[in-house]
């Protein structure tokens, strides 16, 4: 009996709101059960990384969304190279379940990306906070690690959220092209593209 393969969608959350709803519908459109953190259950707080991992080894393949945001770094012993959760997520996929990463990063070259969704402007939302600069400095230069390390997985290039939703479904539809085990059910395709 075939099943619809299950995506994670890994990104950072508040400033992708919009992105992520956009690969979630590309997925459905595509024959993919998507899992996100929208989709945990409401506790009143944050999912501790293990729940997290959790989740990712439930998928067959993983749709990571990078913009311009580090995102939670777990103070965890386990994470002394202060990743990100979207990074270890990431590596927990390659690394220890080996699913495929299917990586999207904004065009550095897009202009219109708002200023309020850029890591450097907690310095001026969190400018009282002690030891926001160093922070702001350590996340930008992981998160341009990030990106390097992820252009190995690299799919495509987005701007806005509605062009990340073709590149989502064609790289999905490619994946079950790749995989004939979920390849078997003829799908009609995201009508998005």
């Amino acid at each position: 009996m075939a099943y619809d393969p299950v995506v994670f969608i890994s990104s950072t959350s508040d400033d992708l709101k919009d992105y992520r709803e956009q690969a979630a519908k590309a997925a459905v459109a595509t024959g993919f059960s998507p899992r996100m953190m929208e989709y945990f259950p409401a506790t009143g707080h944050a999912p501790t990384l293990p729940a997290c991992l959790e989740k990712v080894a439930e998928a067959e393949v993983v749709v990571v969304i990078v913009a311009h945001r580090y995102g939670w770094v777990p103070d965890d012993a386990a994470n002394p190279d202060a990743k990100s959760i979207t990074w270890l997520e990431c590596d927990h996929a390659r690394h220890v379940t080996h699913m495929e990463v299917l990586a999207f990063l904004v065009d550095p070259d897009y202009k219109e990306w708002p200023t309020e969704l850029r890591e450097d402007y907690r310095l001026v939302t969190e400018r009282k906070r002690p030891g926001i600069s160093a922070e702001v400095d350590r996340n930008e230069e992981k998160l341009a690690q990030f990106k390097r390390e992820l252009s190995r997985y690299f799919r495509a290039k987005f701007t806005d959220a509605k062009s990340l939703r073709p590149l989502v479904s064609e790289a999905l539809a490619d994946w079950r092209r790749r995989h004939p085990s979920f390849a078997a059910v003829a799908l009609p395709g995201d009508p998005e593209t």
